[in-house]
């Protein structure tokens, strides 16, 4: 398992992740969650149960001493049902108040910024409730940029029909893909006239960062290269996006 994440978030960053096995779900939430500690921040979820207590097995193997950080607050996940559906009902405005509450709490105890991980899997078991996930998420999306906040959301992708995935897609400007059967894992970005690809290898420990912006309308490659650094392919694209943003589209 990787001590640190293959790609990182920054404040204001609402990113969603599709996944095929809790495995492979693993490679993702677990560096995630770790990172946020290890910056001081508070990390907070909702989990299906076999998740949470596999999470928590995962930090204690990298080091993270987790009865520690949940006494101190800093590590706060619970159950879905907990999180989502705390009267029986699930309200977005609710729950983007809640987030928003707990943003300012956790800057007025003394965390560096609000970390969030939250899997969406109950939409489609059982509750049907995907035409809210997509109004929640339109709320979030909105919200978080300029505040000390990150936000991951989890979908199963065998689980949601494809036209829901879409939606998903246009409502978070970040986006992985985990597919457990290739090496290479990659993260979307989206700058509005053009998005970006960020691939690197999974399996190497100091891996390389290959990355590609393309214009959408018309479709056509406004740069590439490559990386030894996540941060410096970040820097690299969003340079690329900036410069292709005063082209006409």
């Amino acid at each position: 398992m990787r001590q640190t994440p293959l790609f990182r978030f920054k404040h204001g960053d609402h990113a969603c992740i599709f996944y095929r096995s809790d495995d492979s779900l693993m490679e993702v939430l677990v560096p995630y969650v770790a990172e946020g500690l290890r910056k001081g921040e508070r990390c907070f979820g909702a989990q299906k149960p076999e998740v949470l207590r596999r999470l928590f097995y995962d930090l204690r193997f990298l080091g993270i001493d987790v009865d520690r950080e949940l006494t101190r607050g800093a590590l706060e996940f619970h159950t879905e049902e907990e999180v989502y559906f705390p009267k029986g009902i699930f309200e977005p405005a609710v729950m983007m108040k809640m987030l928003l509450e707990s943003i300012d709490d956790s800057a007025q105890k003394g965390f560096n910024g609000f970390r969030t991980a939250g899997d969406m899997s109950w939409a489609v078991r059982g509750w049907n409730m995907c035409d809210q996930i997509l109004g929640y998420e339109d709320l979030v999306q909105k919200r978080y940029p300029g505040r000390a906040a990150t936000g991951m959301c989890q979908y199963p992708i065998a689980d949601f029909p494809p036209k829901i995935l879409d939606a998903v897609l246009r409502a978070h400007r970040l986006h992985l893909a985990a597919d457990p059967e290739k090496a290479f894992r990659s993260m979307h970005v989206g700058y509005g006239h053009c998005s970006a690809e960020i691939i690197a290898n999974r399996f190497d420990i100091n891996p390389y960062y290959y990355y590609v912006v393309e214009q959408n309308r018309p479709r056509e490659i406004m740069g590439w290269g490559v990386s030894t650094d996540f941060d410096t392919a970040t820097e690299q694209i969003d340079q690329i996006a900036r410069e292709s943003g005063r082209l006409p589209v």
